[in-house]
């Protein structure tokens, strides 16, 4: 009986081979399509759970408040929470603290190797955290100082091989910056994996600090900067332990004698991170679970409407089957034979449409791949795990089920024709089965509106952050990193001073200056900032720069002057002129930016002069506000980012000429640059990601709507043949019949969008919501949609029932 089926199946593909490949088209890329984000979601969703303990691993997150306003929100707290937390607490089964260096240099025969992230870590780290150990032993070598892990990659750049048999460089000698600090190789680990949020090139114990940084590097309720992990018992409930951490805050936490501030603490899941994380000073990857579950939801659509669209297309071609169920019917077959042979059908398409999606991602993956920039695979997305099943298994469940669910409805229909009826050439019209198509096609475009009104705000959002005026002008800025081996003594204030000033002899360069902190970065804090004789604090962001870089970046000052070459001292001591922004002069009090000019701040125990007002800008994405700034005439020695307003003309001259410069003044040092406008827009890369990735699958799913209103609109053509002939006899123009045809769809459209629209409105506030700085939802928002869902309407339309419009009416009738 199978094999009949099969057969016949066959037999009805070839003899409708236009509607079987547009079936098996709307399927395959479905499939395709959803596979595809699933493929991203899945491994998004992986992030940090190949840690073995990784459910019971949590990070030690801290708030901090100035009164009743919050003015930190992040990781990095004091050396003394990790270990007073296990002391304190039975539930704390171990923990480990870690601390973060950024843009270090190591050398081995003298041949620099950039390091731009590295970790401190402690032996209990290895413990909690499952990264691969290739050589060495780091549980037991990092008890001592100076004793440093490399990445593979890394490792191959210091030691310039390549080698399956990294045990015979543990005990190599490699030095690190400026100081040459010698440094025994403790192992190598592999690279961390891609779904680690937590990455790194290289570890140093963390006890090596301890010589650097005194007692308060290991036990302190005063030294801020360190990130703590807790691992907890098994059968301990987050919700529990954390309930007793505001105990453990009123105990130990002396924020008043500190910061004049007092702080919080909570525990974040290692799980959560990378997908539900907002916080300052972040040392971890990070990205938007909202919006990856979002995608999810779009795939899940995306099957639904592949489904829909083959109920739609099938029961379209209804009518051209009549005959052949009559007959088959005449000649004995059971509603149960024929059910079962239209279910074999679908099953046989469902399986079709597979393997052609299968074909799809394997021709389509790499594409995919620098599309999302990421490595992923379909093999081993469907080996992963879901709720302890296989994701193959899971798929395999979920497209057999849509296989069967989008087959019963039409198996059904077709199966329900009376023979006497069909073979007569009558058929019946269940205006049940007209409801139930008709909101099929509502659903698809309600939806469908909703994806091209969220594709145009993601893209107004984005293009509204990139073009937005930051308070600078970062055209044509060219950032060069500061010296990283270059060992800078006393006199580095004039030595820097005269490289930049060298860089001014060039034609093509206007401007340069330096700053402590690049573009986009996170800046440091300074706490309890008071006005001379005043006792209330503040906390505000601090950023060194040096008296060029205003006029690099063109920043306006509102009142005073900005820094001139004698506020900055060879003795950091003897520095005290300070420039505010608008908005720390707001929070300091002052009414205007007049006023501040002239006045004394006390903060670091001693006095500083105002001498100038900055206009507001953006050191930060607008996904934040503008930050309160305290600007000091600070340059930081090798820490510094030196910037270059170049010109367009000659770019190539003009870098070969800053690379000449740089070497001259840092001989043997590594020379590394970025144009600064690049720099800055990489904070909006996971937004891009994020609207690449969704304008993509919105157009799939858009497309994969059209299908379905094209199976409806033919079906709707055939089921009006006779009704189209009378009217054409009676004087009916093409026109007429299109206008008589289309009526129907259009109300069908607007409806949709009436559902559509209003729905994503919602959904679209929320995630603006998320933006410090957005755009308006405006009328575009409502109107693009409307315009865009119906004019590809229409053509569709057109095009299914232009034909039985235009077609002879005497053929219309001929069955009657």
């Amino acid at each position: 009986m199978l094999k009949s089926y099969l057969k016949t199946t066959f037999r009805s593909f070839r003899k409708h081979r236009l509607f079987s490949l547009i079936n098996l088209f709307g399927l395959s890329i479905g499939i395709a399509s959803a596979l595809f984000i699933l493929q991203y979601a899945v491994f998004q969703l992986s992030f940090d759970k190949f840690h073995t303990k990784s459910d019971r691993i949590f990070r030690v997150m801290n708030e901090r408040f100035e009164g009743d306003r919050m003015i930190q929100r992040g990781q990095i707290t004091y050396s003394a929470v990790g270990p007073q937390l296990a002391e304190d607490y039975p539930e704390v089964l171990r923990y480990t603290t870690v601390n973060t260096f950024m843009g270090n240099v190591f050398l081995y025969n003298n041949v620099p190797t950039e390091v731009p992230y590295m970790l401190l870590t402690e032996p209990s780290f290895f413990e909690m955290f499952d990264f691969e150990v290739l050589a060495g032993n780091p549980e037991e070598q990092f008890k001592n100082p100076k004793q440093v892990l490399l990445t593979e990659s890394i490792a191959e750049k210091v030691f310039q091989t390549e080698t399956n048999d990294w045990s015979r460089f543990v005990g190599e000698t490699i030095q690190m910056g400026s100081a040459r600090i010698d440094l025994a190789v403790a192992g190598v680990l592999a690279d961390p994996p891609e779904n680690s949020s937590l990455q790194f090139v290289a570890m140093l114990s963390r006890v090596t600090v301890f010589d650097w940084w005194g007692e308060s590097a290991k036990f302190s309720w005063n030294s801020s900067d360190y990130f703590h992990y807790v691992e907890l018992a098994e059968g301990v409930r987050e919700a529990d332990f954390e309930a007793k951490l505001d105990d453990f805050s009123d105990k130990y936490f002396r924020g008043t004698e500190v910061t004049g501030t007092f702080e919080k603490f909570h525990l974040q899941p290692l799980e959560d991170v990378y997908l539900y994380s907002d916080y300052e000073y972040e040392n971890h990857q990070t990205s938007e679970g909202n919006m990856v579950w979002v995608l999810v939801l779009i795939a899940l659509f995306i099957l639904v409407m592949a489904w829909v669209n083959y109920i739609n297309l099938t029961t379209s071609r209804s009518l051209q089957r009549a005959r052949e169920v009559g007959v088959r019917k005449v000649v004995g077959a059971t509603k149960q034979q024929l059910v079962f042979q239209f279910l074999t059908e679908s099953l046989l398409m469902n399986f079709l449409a597979l393997v052609i999606a299968i074909t799809l991602i394997q021709a389509l993956q790499i594409p995919f791949n620098h599309f999302i920039e990421e490595e992923l695979s379909l093999w081993t997305f469907l080996a992963g795990q879901l709720s302890g099943l296989p994701v193959y298994v899971w798929l395999a469940v979920v497209l057999f089920v849509g296989a069967i669910v989008s087959g019963i409805y039409p198996a059904f229909v077709l199966s329900s024709f009376q023979a006497s009826k069909t073979l007569k050439g009558e058929f019946g019209n269940s205006s049940k089965g007209k409801l139930l198509r008709k909101g099929l096609v509502v659903f698809q475009f309600a939806l469908s509106t909703a994806l091209i009104a969220g594709t145009y705000l993601v893209y107004q959002q984005t293009n509204f952050m990139r073009n937005q005026n930051l308070g600078l002008n970062m055209d044509q800025v060219v950032a060069v990193q500061g010296p990283s081996i270059t060992d800078l003594d006393t006199t580095f204030v004039t030595h820097i001073q005269a490289f930049l000033t060298s860089l001014t002899t060039n034609a093509n360069i206007s401007s340069a200056g330096s700053s402590t902190s690049n573009l986009g970065s996170r800046l440091p804090r300074t706490f309890n900032v008071k006005r001379l004789g005043e006792t209330d604090g503040h906390m505000l962001n601090r950023l060194g720069m040096n008296y060029g870089f205003f006029d690099v970046y063109e920043v306006e000052m509102k009142a005073g002057r900005a820094f001139r070459p004698d506020d900055h001292k060879t003795d950091p001591r003897l520095i005290n002129t300070t420039i505010l922004n608008e908005k720390a002069a707001e929070i300091l009090g002052y009414e205007n930016p007049m006023d501040a000019v002239g006045k004394k701040l006390v903060f670091f125990g001693q006095e500083w002069n105002i001498v100038g007002v900055a206009s507001d800008f953006h050191h930060r994405s607008l996904k934040e506000s503008i930050e309160p700034l305290l600007i000091l005439p600070f340059y930081n020695g090798g820490n510094d980012t030196y910037h270059v307003k170049v010109s367009a003309q000659n770019l190539s001259e003009t870098l070969a000429f800053i690379r000449t410069t740089y070497d001259e003044f840092f001989p043997g040092d590594l020379f590394k640059y970025r144009f600064v406008d690049e720099l800055f827009n990489e904070q909006y890369k996971s937004d891009q990601q994020f609207g690449n990735v969704f304008n993509l699958f919105s157009a799939l799913a858009i497309g994969i709507a059209c299908l379905g209103l094209f199976g409806l609109a033919g079906y709707t053509a055939i089921q009006k043949t006779k009704e189209i002939g009378i009217r054409k006899v009676l004087g009916a123009s093409v026109g007429d019949i299109l206008n008589m045809l289309s009526r129907e769809f259009i109300g069908l459209i607007l409806l949709a969008n009436l559902i559509g629209l209003p729905l994503i409105y919602m959904g679209a506030q929320q995630w603006l919501d998320s933006y410090a700085y957005q755009t308006k939802i405006g009328w575009l928002f409502f109107v693009l949609p409307v315009v865009v869902v119906l004019l590809v309407s229409a053509l569709i339309i057109v095009s299914q029932t232009l034909k039985s419009a235009k077609a002879n009416p005497v053929n219309a009738l001929h069955q009657e």
